[in-house]
């Protein structure tokens, strides 16, 4: 068993640009080790991220991390083990219909779905959804972004979560909406629940705008190295860069 110098007893991290770089799913040798010391000593690791269950399951396996955690932008508490959907908060049929209105026209690739199905805009028609769905998701072509968000954040009751865009989608930015108390602080709050820990036991780690409302809902706030500055302004330490294995920094110097 390894040991721990704090009695933190919940670590709830970010997953792009927090435990992986952005676009990959391959965590670094650091991070690998790390992530094992954690388990043995007796700590509960759970993601909340703004990855849909069904993407991130595979990762999460090799890992090791079993039990709940925050999938959909704060929007689904998924059991990584089995597979069970343990709590949401999703979109109204409605709601979804309206944000499906505006983003596609102006989309490439759309995800407005119960199960995580991204589809070339061009093949869906808003009027054509019949299930709520966790979030609305869509590639949006940059020319068009600004106005897009504009007309988002108009709709009440609402978060809307714009993204940074991809290297290897030049031209597109993506954007994420949910309900307004579909975030990663009710969500977390609902999993220390589940899970008995309190919110002084509870270390969040992240490195965007997201994870603002992560860092709420928890007793030790961590920023990455590459994190927004309004992160860093609310983190009550900083640690590397996400390329510079600034995960394994924090839980080697914060929890074990």
């Amino acid at each position: 068993m390894v040991t721990r110098k704090s009695d933190i007893g919940l670590v709830v991290t970010d997953i792009d640009g927090t435990l992986v770089p952005i676009g990959t799913h391959v965590p670094s040798p650091a991070t690998r080790k790390a992530m094992h010391a954690m388990h043995d000593a007796g700590v509960y690791v759970a993601a909340a991220t703004a990855r849909p269950y069904e993407a991130a399951r595979a990762l999460f396996l090799e890992l090791g991390f079993t039990g709940p955690s925050v999938f959909d932008g704060g929007a689904s508490i998924f059991d990584v083990g089995t597979s069970e959907l343990l709590w949401k908060n999703w979109l109204s049929l409605s709601r979804l219909k309206t944000a499906a209105d505006i983003l596609l026209p102006h989309a490439v690739t759309v995800d407005f779905f119960p199960e995580y199905k991204m589809l070339p805009a061009a093949e869906v028609n808003a009027d054509a959804l019949t299930e709520e769905a966790p979030y609305a998701w869509a590639m949006v072509r940059e020319s068009a972004f600004d106005e897009v968000i504009k007309q988002l954040k108009q709709l009440p009751d609402l978060n809307v979560h714009p993204g940074v865009g991809k290297p290897d989608q030049p031209g597109l930015i993506d954007v994420q909406i949910t309900d307004i108390n579909a975030d990663k602080f009710h969500a977390l709050t609902e999993l220390r629940k589940l899970l008995n820990v309190s919110k002084q036991q509870t270390l969040a780690i992240g490195d965007s705008s997201n994870d603002i409302p992560l860092f709420d809902g928890a007793g030790l706030r961590i920023a990455m190295g590459n994190s927004i500055p309004e992160l860093k302004a609310l983190a009550d330490h900083e640690v590397s860069t996400v390329d510079e294995d600034g995960w394994a920094e924090a839980m080697n110097r914060f929890v074990l």
